[in-house]
């Protein structure tokens, strides 16, 4: 018995000795994103090509990308050994290369490739077996997924007449020429898409080739409704009646909500919040959109996280559920914006830039596990499809519509989104979490829930007291004694005023008299 208890206290020690000298296992952590180096040899201010930049950006960020901005200029040596994917957009045909540290690099590089426009490297034409042509004005119409008919002038447009591409992405046709051509082709490592502009039928391609170049195998995608600018002194009552007509319909949509970040105990306030619980509870989802940035904000200042903190707390004592934060593109794109406004947040919503005011520029963005891509809905007209119902696009999506002004405009925005026989899909069903110093706010399958306790969405109509002290009553002292003063006052001006009235009319008989004699 002896023996057997010493080979079992041996035993032991020796598995406890593997256990403990066995490597620790990593915890699981979240994929990390893609990066991409995006170079570009100019960005055609003033031409038809100007903004397809800041497009590719928008674009990249939708499939959850890290991105790297540069001009081919600024390109630094071994920056290319960095990367496994980078895009070179090439918007001026009679640019050269010149920077030597780039073209010594490019020799050497084995990674994904995407060229867009001009003058593809020779690597690549050789790759692709690779003929080109310009159509210098004239008119396109694009057929790529279940889209077709998308048509646009089009303006010294590269294309490609032949390849030995094994993938091609669309079909371009011009019908004044009688030409076709594949709108993108594909073969090993290289990929070249002749022609991008922004806003037009060749935002939709790019969106089908990124998805393929990136490998992009999520789930599939989704489109969303957001109603835009909505503030503390909007018509509440006809936002609460918005979402209740889009809650008739059975249309599920985001409100970005401005945010606000003093007086928050005013009744104005309080009826925001009010009417934030009415959309919510008619399956509305709050977007935390970011707030106005004045353009002469100090570089010193960095109030902007605490007050976010703190509204996105109030949003939370008060049963509201903030899934997300919107913002323009160029937001992703600053330190202190990214992070102070944007870091409380796994999801985003990227608008277009429409006024750029960056606080600490970087040049490489900031990415979100969930990133919509937003269009207005007027982009919804110019898409053609053989069925009512439009399909989805190739990312996720949300179609994005002003908060209307009266009765007048939501019945056209309501028509409007009945017309275009669209399927939108509810936020809250997807996972999405909102951490701050005081609460974690996440959503899974329609189910909100505040630091693990689920939110109720019912919503009982509450009005707001519009009995408010603006201002403080100061304290009074004496209050007694100048009152009599006034008043001691008040009799004697009287009392003065009746006695020159008499001096006066003894003054003018006497005056009478004499003058008569």
């Amino acid at each position: 018995m002896k023996r057997r208890g010493i080979l079992y206290c041996i035993l032991l020690l020796t598995l406890s000795l593997t256990i403990l000298l066995l490597p620790a296992t990593p915890v699981q952590s979240a994929a990390s994103p893609q990066q991409v180096l995006l170079l570009y040899d100019s960005l055609a201010k003033g031409t038809f090509k100007d903004g397809n930049v800041t497009e590719l950006q928008r674009l990249l960020a939708a499939y959850s990308t890290k991105v790297t901005l540069r001009s081919l200029d600024q390109y630094e040596q071994g920056m290319l050994k960095n990367y496994s994917r980078v895009i070179m957009v090439r918007n001026e045909a009679d640019i050269s290369i010149t920077n030597k540290s780039y073209i010594e690099d490019w020799e050497h590089y084995q990674g994904q490739y995407l060229h867009i426009g001009y003058n593809p490297p020779a690597s690549l034409t050789k790759a692709l077996q690779l003929t080109t042509d310009v159509i210098y004005d004239g008119s396109a119409e694009l057929e790529i997924g279940q889209f077709s008919g998308i048509q646009a002038k089009v303006q010294d447009m590269p294309y490609i007449v032949a390849s030995q591409a094994v993938k091609s992405f669309g079909k371009l046709s011009f019908a004044e020429e009688g030409l076709q051509a594949p709108y993108a082709v594909s073969k090993g490592n290289d990929t070249y898409a002749p022609y991008f502009e922004q806003g037009n039928i060749s935002t939709l391609g790019m969106a089908y080739v990124l998805k393929d170049w990136l490998h992009i195998t999520a789930a599939a995608p989704k489109m969303y409704l957001a109603i835009k600018e909505i503030y503390p002194f909007s018509d509440l009552r006809l936002l609460a009646e918005t979402g209740e007509r889009l809650y008739q319909l059975g249309i599920p949509f985001l409100a970005s909500v401005r945010p606000v970040f003093s007086n928050t105990d005013y009744p104005a306030m309080q009826r925001y919040l009010v009417a934030m619980k009415s959309v919510q509870s008619s399956n509305g989802s709050i977007l935390v959109n970011a707030p106005v940035v004045m353009p002469t904000i100090s570089s010193s200042d960095h109030t902007l996280k605490g007050k976010m903190n703190d509204f996105i707390n109030l949003l939370a004592e008060n049963g509201l559920g903030p899934l997300g934060v919107g913002a323009e593109m160029h937001w992703s794109y600053d330190k202190e914006y990214s992070e102070a406004g944007m870091s409380f947040f796994d999801s985003v919503v990227l608008y277009p830039d429409e006024q750029i005011d960056y606080m600490e520029q970087s040049d490489t963005s900031k990415s979100f596990p969930s990133s919509l891509y937003s269009v207005p809905l007027e982009f919804l007209q110019a898409l053609h499809t053989s069925n009512k119902v439009i399909p989805q696009l190739p990312m996720d999506t949300v179609i994005t519509v002003d908060m209307p002004e009266d009765e007048r405009q939501l019945e056209e925005m309501l028509q409007s989104l009945e017309r275009n026989w669209v399927s939108f899909a509810d936020y809250k069903q997807e996972e999405h979490q909102v951490v701050t110093d005081q609460n974690t706010i996440s959503s899974l399958d329609g189910m909100i829930s505040i630091n693990g306790q689920p939110l109720s969405l019912d919503y009982t109509p509450e009005t707001v007291d519009s009995d408010y002290r603006y201002t403080e009553e100061q304290q009074k002292s004496f209050t007694r004694l100048f009152n009599i003063q006034n008043q001691f006052f008040i009799v004697v001006i009287m009392i003065s005023l009746l006695l020159f009235g008499g001096l006066l009319m003894i003054g003018y008989r006497l005056y009478r008299r004499k003058f008569l004699k």
